[in-house]
């Protein structure tokens, strides 16, 4: 009797098992399909279902694409990096400063901008000995990019076996480790010179102009403007007068940042059923790309009809934020929320904001980031010219041995 119900579960098993894995067959082939590649491309129902507002705050920049010039395999090409006033290092017995050679550090760069990334990759290309390389143009999330580029200090290990007697790993010089950098986008940079709160960016200058004409030189002009007034401040020791918006940004002197615009009016509602499955009201929308605003506010003016006449042709009263500072006071907020809050209370507030209309707050845990679309349609192209296999280095034969 035993082995008959042992038989029989085992053939149940066996019938389970072949029914998953012909439905599984079954999915593969419909979400492998021309058409529903296409379908959800057009047709998200997670903007409908999913919020933006509930994911945490790299989460919601990982849909920006960011773009490196590498070799075939994937590996980035380097960049010669000057050295800053607070790294250059100062020989201890001397007080002098290391010769020429010292002064520059080898990085790795991620682009906001397609445009930036095409730009050193026609520079490289017109070099001497890369005539006959394949230099390449690849696209990663910016959550990867920004998990890299955290790695301060001597940067992120390269993969070099440490020493095999001391276990030390090598010095940056020899490639044990590497550094990356996210360059901010000229073009939008240069939209941020013209915005309300240019100093959170980085842009000091007495004009707008001034700091526009220096953005569309691009960003060694800025550093260079940067360091030269950083080096005549200390060499005075007469400061200026600065302004309100300039001391509350004062960690950004020397620095440029990432832009993001907002406009007040580009606030909107959540529909009824996503504030439901969400709990928020508002979001708040904070674009990478100034054009994108535009074209939403052009977009707003349509669907307003009547009421949109009013609103004037181009957005008014944009303001630019530095994405750095967004991100950062949205993880202070949401910590001190959760610090502050018990078990008991989350899980009431968690069934009241579902049932409870919720209240009228448009904070930081409202903000959603809006991709830029230049960077998307860019990123769309290298998709639809590759053929979608992995970059991998050839293998080296079994039993090869260097001699």
């Amino acid at each position: 009797m035993t082995s008959h119900r042992c038989s029989g579960a085992l053939i149940a098993l066996v019938l389970l098992a072949g029914a998953a894995a012909s439905v599984d067959a079954f999915l593969d082939d419909i979400l492998s399909s021309p058409v529903s590649k296409e379908t959800r491309r057009f047709l998200n129902f997670g903007s409908l279902f999913g919020s933006a507002t509930r994911a945490s705050p790299y989460d919601r920049i990982s849909g920006h694409p960011v773009f490196q010039v590498t070799t075939p395999w994937g590996s980035p090409y380097m960049n010669m990096e000057r050295l800053t006033d607070m790294d250059e290092a100062i020989d201890p017995g001397t007080g002098s400063k290391p010769g020429s050679r010292e002064e520059f550090r080898s990085v790795a760069l991620f682009f906001m901008d397609p445009d930036d990334a095409l730009a050193v990759h026609g520079e490289m290309s017109q070099m001497d000995n890369m005539g006959q390389a394949d230099i390449r143009i690849t696209s990663c999330s910016l959550t990867k990019a920004v998990r890299q580029s955290s790695h301060l200090g001597n940067g992120l290990l390269t993969g070099f076996a440490p020493d095999p007697v001391t276990g030390n790993i090598k010095p940056p010089r020899e490639g044990g480790s590497l550094r990356y950098k996210i360059v901010p986008p000229k073009r939008q940079l240069f939209y941020a010179a013209r915005c309300k709160g240019r100093e959170r960016v980085g842009l000091f200058s007495d004009s707008p102009g001034a700091d526009a004409e220096a953005c569309l030189i691009g960003n060694s002009a800025l550093d260079e403007k940067n360091l030269l007034r950083r080096r005549e401040k200390r060499e005075t020791g007469i400061p200026k007068r600065k302004t309100a918006m300039q001391l509350a940004s004062a960690h950004m002197d020397g620095y440029t940042g990432i832009p993001v615009f907002y406009a007040p009016e580009m606030q909107r509602k959540i529909p009824k059923l996503k504030q439901l499955i969400s709990g928020a009201s508002r979001e708040t929308p904070l674009f990478f790309n100034y054009e994108d605003l535009e074209d939403a506010w052009s977009t707003l003016r349509k669907r307003r009809g009547k009421a949109g006449r009013g609103l004037s042709e181009k957005p008014q009263n944009v303001e630019v934020f530095n994405l750095w500072d967004v991100m950062a006071s949205m993880e202070k907020e949401i910590y001190n929320k959760e610090k502050n809050t018990s078990f008991k209370d989350k899980a009431l507030s968690a069934v009241v904001n579902r049932v409870v209309a919720p209240k009228e707050d448009a904070g930081l845990e409202s903000i959603t980031f809006v991709p830029s679309s230049r960077s998307i349609r860019y990123k769309q192209s290298i998709t639809l010219r590759g053929n979608g296999k992995a970059r991998l280095r050839p293998m080296k034969e079994w039993g090869y041995m260097t001699q």
